[in-house]
């Protein structure tokens, strides 16, 4: 999915001049977020593991008593290693209902359930040791105001990605919602195949990129990278380009005072910066371009 040009972050007045002050953003642990369940939820395989066995093993006689020509690379080394031993059986006269019979003491045993091998690894990752960058495609939102643009006190500043400088934002993830739990492929596929590319894809996103549709109203971006922090801290300043600043909207009761000191910081630092301010016109509110 391409990410959106601009990329907007909503905060308070105060965090505005500090980040225009510094050049630095504030990445954080995904430790301090304020949704309690995140990275709590762990996808499945459907089927799973268990009911997988069965339609794995008929598979493999399926494939193995097929007349097609077989490319054995795409498979896993123990399928491959089970589809040897009935072609064998074939070779034999041996039904593909007998084989099937004989091959049943063949199936994976002892398969830890996924989940529990999803929540280790989730914990030994989530140490402390990841950064996280939050942003959202939404140029309006009233809840995003009042929950984190200090309900209209704040700003909503805007990102953009630059190609030749290789900026972080081009990596960013979009967030996915949902109430069920996210289902990363049949296990089937996984006994035949082995992990997939794709499906160690789907299950990063679904632990780290997914959230229950409360939050939807969001529509989230996240970045995520792992650094070695420093004395434990849960939180690391990067810094940004200027350029990287694409703009910057004021809320709607923003303190005029606090307004003039970011108007002087960007324009000594930030001139190519686009300003707008929000309005209520008519009792709806607008976001136009900041005037003087």
């Amino acid at each position: 999915m391409k990410v959106p040009e601009i990329l907007y972050k909503y905060t308070t007045a105060s965090t505005t001049k500090i980040v225009l002050e510094t050049g630095r953003l504030r990445w954080q642990s995904p430790c301090q977020f304020n949704d309690v369940g995140e990275l709590q939820r762990m996808p499945i395989l459907s089927p799973d593991f268990e009911e997988s066995k069965p339609i794995y093993l008929k598979k493999l006689v399926d494939i193995a008593y097929s007349e097609a020509n077989l490319n054995l690379a795409i498979y896993s080394q123990r399928s491959q290693h089970i589809i040897a031993m009935l072609q064998e059986m074939k070779s034999q006269g041996v039904s593909s209902g007998a084989a099937l019979q004989k091959i049943e003491s063949a199936a994976p045993q002892g398969t830890e359930k996924l989940e529990s091998v999803f929540r280790k690894s989730t914990e030994l990752n989530n140490d402390g040791s990841l950064r996280c960058f939050c942003l959202t495609e939404n140029e309006f939102n009233t809840l995003m105001w009042a929950h984190y643009g200090d309900s209209y006190k704040g700003c909503m500043l805007g990102f953009q990605h630059i190609d030749e400088l290789s900026t972080p934002f081009a990596a960013a993830e979009k967030v996915r919602y949902t109430n069920e739990t996210p289902v990363i492929g049949s296990a089937v596929d996984f006994y035949l195949y082995g992990p997939s590319p794709k499906q160690n894809k789907e299950t990063r996103l679904a632990i780290y990129y997914t959230k229950a549709e409360d939050w939807e109203y969001e529509k989230e971006w996240r970045v995520i990278y792992k650094v070695n922090p420093t004395q434990g801290a849960r939180y690391t300043d990067f810094k940004f380009y200027p350029e990287e600043l694409e703009s910057i909207t004021f809320g709607l009761k923003i303190s005029q005072e606090v307004k003039a000191e970011i108007l002087e910081l960007v324009s000594s630092r930030y001139a190519h910066c686009k300003l707008y301010q929000l309005r209520m016109i008519g009792g709806v509110i607008h976001r136009m371009e900041n005037e003087g």
